[in-house]
């Protein structure tokens, strides 16, 4: 019973990845020195001081995210949504596929730019490369899940409009991001859309994962164990009338 009950809570997970990152980052950021939240993207506070603290958020969000994505499976394909199992199959996939970006994030560092930090040349690395791209399949895969778990939890809607809210915002950030590193259009917020598209997307999983669990059916075997075969209790029931039929 114990490890059932603890099963049933691991979607929350998702909601504690959710938490963390908003609060870790959202304080990092207005109190790391010359950081400018609304500029640079969260990868950054993985350089300067703190940066070591930084990348230890990353992978416990990421951690999170594949913890709670096992049991949103679980809870998801369970009874109380009826929902078919391809889109369950996906959406938890990519929602797994999302903290596996988190970690290897936090292991590839992101290269130095657009302002910080301060006074450091910057930089263009294969690493630094590399960590975009992760980061752009995890923006790719974040969206598809969000509404693909709109389905999931019968909510199709507002599944689309924060997986359409998480594309503009994204990539609006990326363009802006690079037009930022050409000296085209420097000092945008293209820092404030990255939050935006990610802290709406780990926001939406934490509220899938918080109805699953609140909502999700019953896992005991007494529930869901199925009664005799009628043509059994039919068999069972016909010597008790016997009696009755030879006494008249």
């Amino acid at each position: 019973m114990l490890s059932t009950r603890v099963a049933r809570m691991l979607p929350l997970a998702c909601v504690l990845a959710a938490l963390q990152m908003i609060v870790f980052v959202t304080v990092a950021g207005l109190t790391r020195p010359g950081y400018d939240p609304s500029r640079n993207w969260i990868s950054q506070l993985s350089l300067g001081p703190g940066g070591r603290l930084a990348d230890v958020n990353l992978a416990l969000c990421g951690l999170w995210l594949l913890i709670g994505a096992a049991g949103l499976r679980r809870q998801l394909t369970s009874a109380r949504w009826t929902v078919a199992p391809v889109p369950v199959r996906w959406a938890v996939g990519l929602v797994g596929w999302c903290g596996a970006c988190l970690i290897v994030l936090a292991v590839l560092p992101t290269d130095a730019g657009i302002g910080y930090p301060p006074d450091v040349p910057e930089t263009h690395t294969a690493i630094g490369l590399a960590h975009q791209l992760v980061a752009v399949t995890l923006g790719g895969a974040g969206v598809v899940a969000a509404a693909l778990l709109g389905r999931c939890v019968h909510r199709p809607y507002a599944g689309l409009a924060v997986a359409l809210l998480m594309a503009i915002t994204f990539v609006a950030a990326s363009v802006l991001v690079v037009l930022d590193d050409a000296g085209v259009l420097p000092g945008n917020p293209s820092g404030l859309l990255e939050r935006v598209a990610l802290f709406g997307g780990l926001a939406w999983i934490a509220v899938v994962a918080l109805a699953s669990t609140l909502n999700g059916g019953t896992s005991d075997s007494s529930a869901t164990a199925p009664g005799p075969p009628t043509g059994a209790r039919t068999a069972t029931a016909a010597p008790e009338t016997a009696p009755t039929a030879t006494a008249r």
